[in-house]
């Protein structure tokens, strides 16, 4: 094992040797392309930037950035140039009206290779196969299928209201559950039953890798890709048994589901969903691109809208209506105006309830789900006089977009007002579920099922920040997860029944 260890540490040494080599005499003799990359830290020989790589909140690490070298900055892992956009014209020009060579994604070992992701829909690159999993999504997607999401996230408002009266402390669980079984439903035709609860585990654990290595060069392995034939009983290859632990997780959450929709419509048996019509209109033949884009509509990858996007989304919501009561007394005044307290509020009343519908698009500004997202260009491009070569990886720091001052007044500020007249603030959600080729094609669905579920919890509860036992107000602290989902840090909040009618109404419209 020694003599292993040794061969494999000379490789290292020598390869990183080779290529700073390569890289400085490249630079230093005016022959290095990269010294037309767009600006930003001074990198050191040998590491690159490395060492300047932030650990903690990150998209606002490189938002001030935006202040030394201007929208567009370039990190070197290595030798190998990252370069992050912090402007909404710089990610339209490349992600919008360059689409064509800037739709594809990184090539990443630990997330693709070794983990599984690399069939998917989110890490697929621009071509064919991303083509049919867009085209099927899009099949699968259509009015009638949005018109039967709203009808199963309305009925299933009754019962989640009920477990936050129950079980008030665990709002987050209960959501969880809620958003998951709906959403198995739609994309399976499961229902509450004790399959589709484990399926959601196996769905949670995967997607919460999936959110920890989707980011370009988060494993050492992404950089030095030859450490993928590392066995996995080698000293510190412990992201090898990372993978593999990943890999199993994928496979059920991807397959399982499927082949039960398969088999129930070979039997004549089963629910109508969104596989069963796929596979109804597509056949056989399709088979590995149906599935991987219904795991894709249930799970909630950066492509498309699912369940764990949904659930941070509210984690998000509950946290902001307790920082800012004076936004929540306003919605819950708009809301009792138009619905009253003698029904739940329903899909239909969306478009009288404009505060409510701005509370959301803030709720998506000031903590958006997605804070950074990848693409990859596909040939050596000039932008604004600098080379970015092909196959470099471009981060859109969405965070960064939607706190610029330059298109929302007071960015800190949580401030729904900002997007009603006579302000009219561009539109959150044209940022906040990606750009370009690569947009979210489920942004309907997450806006129907985030309205329904803010609009009925407003309805019903006020929400409020819980005192200690000698009766001082308990502080959340402001800190959210990195990773491709950002999810707020666990805290704690209290939800009282705003009036008595409630629970009656509640238990009314069960079975409604």
């Amino acid at each position: 094992m020694p003599s292993t260890l040794a061969l494999v540490g000379s490789v290292v040494t020598c390869t990183l040797g080779l290529t700073s080599a390569r890289y400085l005499y490249l630079r230093y003799t005016g022959q290095d392309r990269y010294s037309k990359l767009p600006p930003g830290p001074q990198a050191l020989p040998f590491l690159g930037n490395v060492l300047d790589l932030p650990t903690k909140n990150e998209w606002e690490a490189y938002a001030r950035l935006r202040l030394l070298y201007g929208d567009i900055v370039t990190f070197l892992i290595f030798t190998k140039p990252i370069i992050f956009l912090n402007s909404a014209k710089t990610i339209a020009d490349l992600f919008g009206k360059r689409s064509a060579i800037y739709s594809s994604r990184p090539n990443l070992v630990m997330a693709g290779e070794l983990m599984g992701w690399e069939d998917s829909l989110v890490l697929s690159p621009y071509g064919d196969r991303w083509k049919n999993y867009r085209r099927l999504l899009k099949m699968g997607l259509n009015t009638k299928a949005l018109g039967e999401y709203a009808r199963l996230m309305e009925n299933a408002m009754p019962s989640y209201l009920q477990t936050i009266i129950d079980s008030p402390n665990a709002f987050q669980y209960s959501f969880r559950r809620t958003a998951g079984i709906v959403a198995l439903n739609l994309a399976y035709g499961y229902d509450g039953t004790s399959d589709g609860y484990a399926l959601l585990s196996v769905t949670e654990a995967a997607m919460e890798m999936f959110s920890i290595s989707a980011l370009p060069n988060i494993f050492l392995v992404d950089t030095l890709p030859f450490l993928k034939y590392v066995p996995a009983w080698f000293p510190f290859a412990g992201f090898q048994r990372l993978a593999a632990r990943t890999r199993k997780l994928i496979t059920k959450m991807v397959t399982e589901p499927y082949e039960r929709v398969a088999e129930n419509l070979r039997t004549g048996q089963g629910n109508a969903s969104f596989t069963a019509s796929l596979i109804e209109m597509e056949g056989d033949g399709n088979a590995e691109g149906i599935k991987w884009v219904s795991a894709a509509l249930y799970g909630g990858q950066a492509d498309t809208v699912g369940d764990t996007t949904m659930v941070t989304a509210m984690a998000n919501f509950f946290l902001c209506m307790m920082l800012f009561p004076e936004v929540q007394k306003k919605a819950q005044a708009e809301i009792d105006s138009i619905v009253g307290h003698d029904r739940l509020v329903c899909l239909d009343d969306k478009s009288s309830l404009p505060y409510v519908n701005s509370v959301l698009k803030e709720l998506l500004r000031w903590c958006p789900v997605t804070r950074m997202v990848s693409h990859m260009v596909t040939q050596d491009d000039i932008y604004e006089g600098y080379f970015i070569p092909a196959g470099t990886a471009l981060v859109a720091n969405i965070w960064a977009v939607l706190h610029d001052e330059t298109m929302y007044t007071k960015p800190k500020e949580f401030r729904p007002e900002r997007f009603l007249p006579p302000e009219n603030a561009p539109d959150s959600a044209n940022f906040a579920f990606g750009f370009g080729r690569r947009e979210c094609p489920g942004v309907e669905l997450a806006q129907i099922a985030l309205f329904l579920t803010m609009a009925n919890v407003l309805a019903a509860f006020n929400i409020k920040k819980p005192v200690d036992s000698d009766g001082k107000v308990i502080e959340p602290t402001l800190d959210w997860s990195s990773g491709v989902t950002s999810h707020p840090h666990p805290y704690q909040c209290v939800t009282e029944v705003r009036h008595p009618n409630v629970p009656v109404l509640i238990r009314s419209w069960q079975g409604h």
